[in-house]
């Protein structure tokens, strides 16, 4: 305004004539300031766009993504819709765990509902296409459908411009959680560098904040566009995150657009309280029959032993023909009166997993598969023949996960996933009957335990995701 008061002062002389009436010279100055305005309008227009980030519009089409695995806590994440046909672009790592043996992997995708964009509508997810993980590229499109009359999903625009040094920039997804409930958050900030390199990929660096549950949303443009995937967060320095090229994944997502149309996941919404999960045996004293032993329930854990002898529970209900077996424990040497002898001191720390046998059987007289992990090594007997062993046993006081696979004739063990080995038996034997977990000179901490019937459509087949592309960065 003081510019246009100054304008005004110099031409005053030549025009002082045409103003000397308070109303025309009102009305004369209202028609130079609407004739000068674009001059300075424009500007804040400009200033206007980019505070705004049309987040109304690009916040219907930001997802909540909450991964199930078996045997692992719940993981959560973000992504964003990118056609109105339910196609979801994300970070490969949030869709997957991070190891190979995972089997029984289930995706919800909460989409804001309609009615309210604060309520989230509950979608099962189909994988379409991951990156492969020799390529470094923390990528991954899922397809959710919708039951008739609910209508289309909402599309985020893309933007493969780049961005220049200092744009403006937003983060916005799903990295915090309030009494079980998935609450958005949208952080403004710029682009700090227009490019950091990472195993070969582009990535933005924004010092808009970025949080745990983030991964795998947008880094919004100022004009409500999708311009790159969140990935990381540098954990050496406040406010520093980075959001993959958007232009890095243009050549996978053509490659899976044709794919896409082939895969129909189950329309919903659907009640997540209602979905078919992998049974979870509790650690329970209740949900087991005790065979020999003493039970003690603590905490997070039902604690097992017998004085150093041998113990022993059996499931309730017998086991699938094809299943992952999950067991989460830890275990410790325990010795009570009896002596130990040299050769039984060659193997402390023992836990039983028997499949296919009696369960009135002594654990230790085996039957069927019986799986045998000590302090020093991991073996597989076959009645009581030895098939297959490693030496490598199970840490001390320390707790992790046991996997054991079986699919058909091969059977593949697992131990915080990595594979300790694989067993093919060309002449399989029946493995319909309850399962036992047990021990001997050694009390067992056992946690829950995940049966996971890969009979059944439930399971979804992934694999190790990328290595992390700096030791300094870690996926939020």
């Amino acid at each position: 305004m003081k510019l246009f008061m100054r304008q005004r002062d110099e031409v005053r002389p030549a025009g002082y004539c045409l103003c000397r009436s308070p109303l025309i010279f009102w009305r004369t100055a209202f028609i130079a300031l609407l004739s000068v305005a674009p001059l300075f309008v424009a500007p804040l227009d400009g200033v206007c766009g980019e505070s705004d980030f049309n987040v109304a519009e690009a916040r219907k089409a930001v997802v909540f993504v909450r991964r199930i695995t078996p045997g692992r806590e719940v993981a959560l994440g973000s992504g964003f819709l990118v056609s109105t046909d339910g196609v979801i672009y994300t970070s490969r790592h949030v869709v997957e765990p991070n190891d190979s043996t995972s089997r029984g992997t289930v995706l919800l995708i909460g989409v804001p509902s309609k009615r309210d964009p604060d309520d989230l509508d509950w979608f099962r997810a189909a994988l379409v296409y991951r990156a492969p993980k020799d390529e470094n590229l923390d990528f991954a499109i899922l397809k959710i459908a919708a039951q008739p009359g609910y209508g289309p999903f909402h599309a985020l625009p893309l933007s493969h411009d780049k961005l220049p040094l200092g744009s403006s920039v937003a983060v916005i997804g799903y990295p915090y959680i309030h009494e079980n409930e998935a609450v958005l958050s949208f952080n403004k900030g710029s682009v700090s560098s227009t490019r950091v390199r990472f195993s070969g990929k582009s990535y933005y660096q924004t010092d808009a904040a970025v949080n745990q549950g983030n991964s795998g949303g947008p880094l919004l443009n100022a004009k409500g566009q999708a311009v790159g995937i969140v990935t990381l967060k540098e954990l050496k320095a406040e406010n520093v995150g980075f959001a993959l090229y958007l232009d890095e994944v243009r050549a996978a997502a053509a490659t899976a657009a044709a794919d896409s149309s082939d895969v129909h996941p189950s329309p919903g919404p659907v009640d997540p309280r209602r979905l078919e999960l992998p049974l979870a045996i509790a650690p329970r004293a209740a949900n087991w029959n005790v065979e020999r032993g003493r039970t003690r329930e603590e905490d997070k854990f039902l604690i097992l032993d017998s004085h150093g002898g041998p113990y022993w529970v059996s499931s309730r209900e017998p086991l699938p023909e094809n299943f992952q077996l999950v067991i989460s424990c830890a275990v410790e040497h325990l010795q009570g009166a009896q002596k130990i002898g040299a050769e039984q001191r060659k193997d402390l720390r023992r836990i039983y997993v028997r499949l296919g046998a009696a369960s009135d059987v002594s654990i230790e007289q085996g039957g069927g598969y019986t799986l045998l992990s000590s302090h020093v090594g991991t073996s597989l007997y076959r009645g009581s023949q030895l098939v297959k062993g490693v030496r490598e046993g199970n840490p001390s006081a320390k707790l992790f996960r046991l996997a054991i696979t079986r699919q058909r004739g091969e059977i593949e063990v697992a131990m915080d996933g990595k594979v300790l080995f694989t067993y093919q038996d060309d002449r399989p034997l029946s493995v319909r009957r309850p399962f036992s977990i047990g021990g001997f000179l050694s009390r067992l901490y056992l946690g829950d335990v995940t049966v996971i019937d890969l009979d059944k459509d439930q399971a979804i087949p992934l694999d190790q995701p990328p290595a992390p592309a700096e030791a300094a960065s870690v996926n939020p």
